[in-house]
């Protein structure tokens, strides 16, 4: 039985980059919006997509977030981050789990994300990365992340994160390296447009559209589109205060449907942080 759950494992993970965590997007808020998230990034989702969102913070807050692609307990991520606000920046930290007893993926993670002069902002992750294979042994490494984000319009931001700057490996196998850059557009307070072009050096440019829509500043529907593999996403959000509740989805043509769930905390909860426009 573990043999043919082993060889599940191995033809999902055909359909997914090698050492598949380290580079799996968290979050069910950016999921439903296909990813669209680099000049979005806000609360512990940015910790994923650009850790420069972790500034708006502006009191401690936790979030959770679980999923089993395609419903394959094998391909389960689990991960916990928290972020709390200093006077000389917020710091984060963040643990993570993908995988199963006989193939496990461990991510955790330190950040610091500040801004300069109210215009830009920019924040750092150094992750520590390990693999587990029963029977085959165990590694690790250490991969070091960056991300921007900056306001030239009141209505547009725009974001840019680069994921594993050091290139760094377990073994023989090179962690994925990425590069992303997005923009924001606020067509009205409560609707916003997201673009990212996202790209790993392996394989072709994942082109990622997603929009959301607040009712009433407490329930958010949200939906969005990736090119590569071929995606349809959506899901909504539901904003109880000193909680936050969000379920997205997306689609795969092959392999079926992904649910995901986040609930975030606040303490003490304040209005986010904004960046000024650079341009008046």
């Amino acid at each position: 039985m573990r043999f043919v759950i082993f060889l599940t494992t191995v033809f999902v993970l055909l359909y997914r980059p090698s050492l598949a965590s380290f580079d799996t997007k968290k979050g069910a808020r950016p999921l439903a919006m296909g990813g669209a998230y680099t000049a979005a990034a806000f609360g512990g989702d940015a910790f994923y997509y650009n850790p420069a969102g972790l500034w708006y913070n502006a009191n401690p807050m936790g979030q959770a977030f679980f999923s089993r692609p395609f419903n394959l307990t094998e391909l389960q991520t689990v991960t916990f981050n928290f972020t709390y606000p200093y006077f000389f920046g917020n710091v984060s930290a963040n643990a993570e789990s993908y995988g199963y007893d006989l193939y496990r993926e461990t991510t955790l993670s330190l950040a610091y994300a500040n801004v300069y002069k109210e215009r830009v902002a920019m924040g750092v992750v150094i992750n520590y990365n390990h693999l587990a294979i029963k029977n085959a042994g165990s590694a690790a490494a250490v991969g070091l992340d960056f991300g921007i984000l900056v306001r030239p319009l009141r209505m547009l931001t725009v974001g840019a994160m680069v994921r594993n700057i050091n290139h760094p490996s377990i073994k023989k196998d090179v962690l994925p390296q990425t590069f992303t850059v997005g923009a924001c557009f606020q067509i009205m307070d409560h609707f916003r447009l997201m673009a990212d072009a996202y790209k790993d050096v392996r394989y072709p440019t994942d082109i990622r559209v997603g929009g959301e829509y607040t009712f009433m500043e407490k329930f958010i529907i949200r939906s969005g589109l990736g090119s590569d593999p071929s995606r349809f996403c959506g899901g909504f959000g539901l904003d109880l205060g000193l909680a936050v509740l969000d379920y997205g989805f997306n689609t795969h043509q092959e392999l079926g449907m992904t649910h995901a769930l986040s609930l975030s905390f606040h303490i003490d909860r304040k209005p986010s942080r904004s960046l000024q426009p650079s341009l008046r």
